[in-house]
Order: C-alpha cells, then sequence, then structure tokens
C-alpha cells in the first residue's frame, strides 16, 4: 500500500502511483480532472493507452468528482486540525498527513485518502471500477463488505467495513491465492 504522502503527492503534485500500480511522472490527478484536455486520452495505436472507441467521462462529470474531492479533503484537514478555519483545497491536502500523523489517526486517514485517489483513477479511466462480491464472506469481521478489482495483472479484494481488522490491524486484504479463500461464504 503506498504511503499517505504518496498519495497525497500523486493527487496533487505529480502521479508517480507505486511499486505495484506505477504511475506516468505526470500532473497530479486532480489537476487531470480539472482540465479536459489531460482527461483526453488517445488510441493505442496514436502512442496513447486508451482502447480504441474509449472515451473520456464528461466534463462535468469529473469536475464534480474534483469537487467533492477537494471538499472532503478541506472538511478533513479542519478536523484533524481541531479548527473551525478552512484553508484552500490545496493547502489542506497538504496539510493532511502531518495532521493525521499528530492526531493519530493515520491508518483512517490513509483509506480515506486512497479511495479519494483510486476514485480519481476510476473516473480517469485509468483502472476499472470495483466490484462487490455480495456472496463473499469477509474472512476477518464475517460481514459481507468485500468489494474487490478483476485486472488480469493483479486481481484484488479487500474489506470496507471500518470494524474490520486483519492481522496487520487494517481491514483485511486478499490478493494472490489468498483471494480464492473467499468463497462466498459456504462451509466445507
Amino acid at each position: 500500500m503506498a504511503t499517505l504522502d504518496g498519495l497525497v503527492a500523486d493527487l496533487l503534485t505529480r502521479y508517480d502511483g507505486d511499486d505495484q500500480a506505477p504511475g506516468d511522472g505526470g500532473p497530479g490527478l486532480l489537476l487531470r480532472l480539472d482540465s479536459l484536455a489531460l482527461r483526453t486520452r488517445q488510441p493505442q495505436q496514436t502512442g496513447g493507452r486508451a482502447a480504441p472507441g474509449s472515451r473520456p467521462p464528461t466534463s462535468l462529470e469529473a469536475v464534480s468528482w474534483s469537487q467533492r474531492i477537494k471538499g472532503e479533503a478541506v472538511r478533513l484537514d479542519a478536523e484533524l486540525r481541531h479548527s473551525a478555519h478552512e484553508q484552500p483545497w490545496h493547502r489542506a491536502l497538504r496539510a493532511i498527513p502531518p495532521g493525521a500523523e499528530s492526531a493519530g489517526r493515520v491508518p483512517e486517514v490513509i483509506r480515506t485518502v486512497a479511495r479519494w485517489h483510486g476514485t480519481v483513477l476510476t473516473v480517469l479511466g485509468e483502472r476499472g471500477p470495483s466490484v462487490h462480491f455480495r456472496l463473499a464472506v469477509c474472512l476477518a469481521c464475517g460481514q459481507r463488505t468485500v468489494y474487490g478489482r478483476a485486472d488480469l495483472d493483479r486481481p484484488r479484494a479487500w474489506c470496507v467495513n471500518d470494524q474490520c481488522a486483519d492481522d496487520d490491524g487494517q481491514p483485511a486484504r486478499y490478493e494472490g491465492t489468498r483471494l480464492y479463500l473467499l468463497d462466498g461464504g459456504r462451509t466445507s
């Protein structure tokens, strides 16, 4: 999983990604949502990465997601600082990692920022949407709150229950052979 500083940098300044999902080093993901020219990707035959016939999201959809994430970042920063004063979104986003550390809420904040990061990548078409595995029961918390993504290079699933805690204290994640343990709650 990426660090909080890395996720914020991807959203704000430059999309570098991480070892498992490397970025392209281009502009920050929120700037891409705000700029139609950066959202438009060309078919692979002309040097782009999008499949032929694919279209970027409509401008209002992308901008709406951008504004929502920026608003959530401003509110989260104010909450972490225990302040009624709200900073501009770019300052608030930069202040989230130290604020989370001083508030002792790093794991929770990482999940929130990672959700924003994933949402932006999905809206930009960099990855497909996640799917609710409604028959799968989380092995850590026993709830039917497992979502996943069936990417060809790295299929994976995760629990979205905030009270879920696996061996490492984080919500359960399923990758590799562990993914096959999710059998829809059937017992043998």
